[in-house]
């Protein structure tokens, strides 16, 4: 089902709120502002008595709140091993190659943009990610240039094709087991998802902090610049 954008203008006061509360709930402004239309639209049904009006919105929601990673084992599965997925990284060339140096500039340029030590594009594979390029990875990590899928938060953003936001990931229930917690010192993590034209999730452009940190609105569309213009590279390359 083809989905529909609008803009909305608020003052920055209003602007500030949002955030803040997206943030509280480790979500993006826009799935806040989409949740608290659900809200006030199942009000105004119930308030007029419009049960399909209710039955309506009661679907969109557990679809909205479905599609912010919560997803089961089998779902997660079928589609990290989506074998069209699988074959598009592979078409990428960029899987077990040197680092390309436009791709390492970008992961450079992201994490001072943001002012964050570090900044990967990770391919999710089936079982492991691979670091395709990255800015501030220690080692053994930035020479392996890759993990297996425990150490990944980057297969949240591949499942769930949005964007993930986490200001601490010790207290996040999606991440708080996360190997990389203690082995990378990923504590906030912000990623966004790579999409190639025929609509495969490819990986996640991401940057991550070592101590909790709130991400802003303007940083998440900042990120999503960057992962298009990641994907120009690829097109660019194949």
């Amino acid at each position: 089902m083809p989905l529909k954008a609008a803009t909305i203008r608020v003052s920055p006061e209003l602007w500030t709120l949002l955030e803040e509360e997206a943030a509280r709930q480790e979500i993006s402004v826009s799935q806040f502002v989409r949740d608290a239309a659900l809200l006030r639209v199942g009000y105004l049904a119930g308030a007029r008595g419009d049960e399909n009006g209710l039955v309506t919105i009661g679907e969109l929601a557990s679809r909205s709140d479905g599609e912010r990673r919560r997803f089961s084992s089998e779902e997660r599965r079928q589609k990290l091993e989506d074998p069209a997925r699988l074959a598009a990284i592979e078409n990428t060339g960029l899987v077990g190659v040197k680092e390309d140096p436009v791709l390492h500039r970008l992961t450079r340029l992201a994490a001072r943009s943001l002012d964050a030590p570090v900044a990967l594009l990770s391919f999710v594979a089936a079982d492991r990610q691979f670091f395709a390029a990255s800015w501030g990875l220690p080692e053994p990590w930035a020479s392996d240039r890759g993990t297996d899928l425990l150490h990944s938060f980057c297969q949240h953003v591949v499942v769930s094709n949005q964007p993930l936001l986490v200001t601490d990931a010790r207290k996040h229930p999606l991440v708080q087991g996360n190997r990389a917690i203690e082995d990378l010192d990923v504590i906030a993590y912000v990623g966004v998802p790579m999409n190639d034209s025929e609509g495969n999730t490819l990986g996640s452009f991401c940057v991550i902090d070592h101590e909790p940190r709130q991400w802003k609105a303007p940083e998440v569309e900042l990120l999503h610049d960057f992962a298009a213009a990641v994907m120009d590279r690829v097109k660019n390359r194949t």
